[in-house]
């Protein structure tokens, strides 16, 4: 229950501010989510089969949707698809398996990877008003610090983000 309650907690802190309903990287549809699907497959990543087995609780599949992140270069639509995807892959394993253990599979990740996803999981803090970031940084640190472990920094070395910092 108190997992449950801290899941909340950060939906809240870093979406429920921000536009769009949750969807801190704008309005996503089946047509996005389609125009990715056919994007990774370019890419030799199969979405759809691969978010079944994602949220099967197979940590392989969870693995191959964090190297995924590395495809992109830039903050386009197909990113910003990848990117709500990713956010809510942690929200709803975060309430099946725990924060804790969804961040286990990441930290097995390349560095890369590591930043690339912190990144795209840290985005929707820049959603929250500036005068309440601050605040709900704190929180989220609190709450769930390995997720952004002390030390990380949105955007570092990433060029994705590099306008967003």
């Amino acid at each position: 229950m108190t997992r449950i309650l801290l899941l909340a907690s950060f939906a809240i802190c870093c979406s429920a501010l921000a536009q769009d309903d949750g969807m801190p990287f704008g309005r996503i549809g089946d047509s996005d989510v389609d125009r990715l699907a056919e994007f990774g497959k370019k890419s030799g990543f199969d979405l759809k089969p691969e978010m079944e087995r994602v949220y099967k609780k197979d940590e392989e599949a969870l693995a191959r949707l964090f190297k995924f992140s590395l495809v992109f270069n830039t903050l386009e639509a197909d990113a910003r698809t990848y990117g709500q995807i990713l956010y809510s892959s942690l929200l709803n394993l975060g309430e099946v398996i725990g924060v804790d253990a969804y961040v286990k599979v990441l930290d097995r990740q390349p560095p890369e990877v590591q930043q690339r996803v912190r990144d795209f999981l840290f985005y929707p803090m820049l959603r929250v008003p500036k005068e309440q970031r601050k605040q709900a940084e704190e929180e989220n640190n609190r709450m769930y610090p390995t997720l952004f472990p002390k030390g990380f920094q949105f955007g570092h070395d990433d060029p994705v983000f590099a306008k967003e910092t």
